[in-house]
């Protein structure tokens, strides 16, 4: 067992207790884990595109897409398309298409924490690809392999939501004025 896990075992525990001011502790910890040095948007953009996400830009320190294009309907995995996008703004932000080969269970901050833990059996269950700390504290994005009879939208669990065809999902090294996303258990893109 690895030290993360150990903090997720305790952060469960601490949640199914309702002891909030130990679960936010414990979601510090987790928070300050150390990271490697981020990768330049660009690379990571291209990364996520060469491992087959499709991938669109967003407004920099924002969740939104760019202006004057279709969001997620634009999301390529086509290098050039992709290169062009981050040369006109370089600082723009990554959005990951949902539903193609990746969904994401949205854990929207401590709230959706207790949600998971409250339904843990089902999250235990989820094939988990990589996850994501958001910058919203307790906030996590669990990549999962794309399930078509599910879906996009909002509402799975109370602050649980579901990212599936249709949807997209800010993507690391990506920023808002509150923080930095990153990842906590790496991106790993199982084949059949």
């Amino acid at each position: 067992m690895t030290d993360l896990d150990e903090l997720e075992a305790a952060l469960h525990a601490a949640l199914a207790l309702g002891d909030t001011a130990q679960a936010e502790a414990i979601g510090r910890d987790i928070d300050n884990i150390p990271q490697p040095t981020p990768v330049p948007v660009l690379s990571a953009a291209l990364w996520y595109a060469q491992v087959g996400l499709p991938v669109f830009p967003l407004r920099p320190k924002s969740k939104i897409p760019l202006p004057g294009g279709h969001g997620c309907l634009d999301a390529t995995t086509d290098e050039q398309k992709i290169r062009d996008w981050w040369a006109r703004t370089p600082e723009a932000n990554i959005g990951i298409a949902t539903g193609h080969i990746c969904d994401v269970v949205d854990i929207d901050g401590y709230a959706g924490q207790l949600s998971r833990a409250q339904n843990w059996q089902m999250f235990a269950s989820l094939t988990a690809l990589g996850s994501v700390l958001t910058p919203r504290a307790g906030g996590l994005h669990i990549y999962v392999p794309a399930n078509p009879a599910v879906g996009n939208g909002a509402g799975l669990l109370p602050a649980v939501d579901y990212r599936g065809r249709g949807g997209y999902v800010v993507a690391p090294p990506s920023a808002t004025d509150v923080g930095t996303y990153r990842w906590l258990r790496p991106l790993e893109m199982r084949t059949a």
